[in-house]
């Protein structure tokens, strides 16, 4: 539990569509690895551009979970809004078109909203040594940080920065959703992980 004397929570947000398959799969993904890097430090959320208002997580999305499966039970599938966007550090989409539907309604999120697989894929463009130690300030800066880098890491098909949606299709298109979503979301713990290691270093 933070004290008043600890900082914020960093806020993430995932979107999606429903809210049911890709953005939750995410979230407790994310939620899990970062609260292993540092407990309390982040508050991972998400919500859909068309949300199943107050829908479980899908169940295949929870089984793909395995023993985070647990901590899924109480998920109710959330609506984006602009307010939600405002409250965020980051906020990471399932698509292309999803990171537009969020700047519609907030275009002063533009530099802080990325596709998930694009900004995992963009953090291999900065030094984590560069940014600042604290991590509220790190993470305040990252977004800026890797949206300056945007243009020159741009992918020949930028359809790649995409996560499949799932929604209504078979076990396998959901392990595809997964083998999309997992490698960002390692690739997001792992810089986390480094920074908070050099920093301990330099103490």
């Amino acid at each position: 539990m933070n004290t008043p004397l600890d900082p914020p929570p960093t806020r993430i947000l995932i979107v999606c569509t429903g809210n049911i398959c890709r953005s939750p799969y995410a979230e407790f993904l994310l939620t899990s690895g970062l609260a292993e890097v540092e407990a309390c430090g982040f508050e991972v959320r998400s919500a859909g551009t068309g949300a199943l208002r107050g829908h479980p997580i899908d169940a295949s999305s929870a089984a793909l979970l395995g023993p985070l499966a647990a901590t899924a039970a109480g998920f109710a599938a959330t609506q984006l809004t602009a307010g939600l966007v405002t409250r965020q550090d980051v906020v990471l989409t399932m698509t292309r078109e999803h990171r537009g539907a969020v700047l519609r309604l907030c275009p002063e999120a533009l530099r802080r909203t990325f596709s998930l697989r694009e900004f995992a894929r963009l953090l291999d463009t900065v030094e984590s040594g560069r940014l600042p130690r604290s991590r509220a300030e790190r993470w305040k800066r990252l977004g800026p940080e890797l949206a300056a880098n945007r243009t020159g890491a741009r992918l020949p098909d930028p359809a790649q920065d995409d996560v499949v949606d799932p929604f209504g299709q078979g076990p396998q298109v959901f392990r595809r959703m997964a083998s999309q979503i997992v490698p960002a979301v390692e690739r997001i713990i792992a810089f986390e992980r480094t920074a908070v290691q050099e920093i301990s270093g330099l103490r």
